[in-house]
């Protein structure tokens, strides 16, 4: 869970947040969610491996205006076949309870060099439950 404080900045000529600033917030709570749960995405890089989103599909429910408090939830919901993985995140007005988006991000792990995905490191599995085998 991160708490965002809506800025000056995230504003648009509307006069609430940008929908492009739903990704930032959004990847700060992903980056900030790994980390807390003990995965080094700086080390990762280190050795040769990117944390690729290849999907966010997200739903936008309530305007957020500057000074507004956000929680950014993020929930790990699935692994398949150990190389695709599937978050969910959830932002919440944190004065409101409101949801204000909701996301599903599906990413992968892919080698740096070779610029292809490869097996998900063990440390990310252990943060996935694992797909039903009809799906995966």
């Amino acid at each position: 869970m991160l708490e965002i404080t809506v800025r000056s900045t995230h504003i648009d000529v509307m006069g609430h947040v940008n929908n492009a600033k739903y990704v930032e917030f959004l990847e700060w709570g992903r980056v900030d969610e790994v980390e807390k749960k003990g995965v080094d995405l700086w080390s990762m890089v280190k050795h040769g491996l990117g944390f690729a989103v290849v999907n966010l599909n997200i739903h936008y429910r309530k305007e957020a205006f500057a000074g507004d408090k956000l929680i950014v939830n993020t929930i790990f919901k699935e692994l398949r076949n150990r190389k695709v993985g599937i978050i969910e995140q959830i932002i919440t007005n944190k004065e409101s309870n409101e949801v204000v988006c909701e996301a599903e991000v599906i990413f992968l792990i892919f080698d740096i060099h070779k610029h292809k995905s490869v097996t998900m490191p063990e440390e990310l599995c252990r943060l996935l439950p694992k797909a039903d085998k009809k799906q995966s």
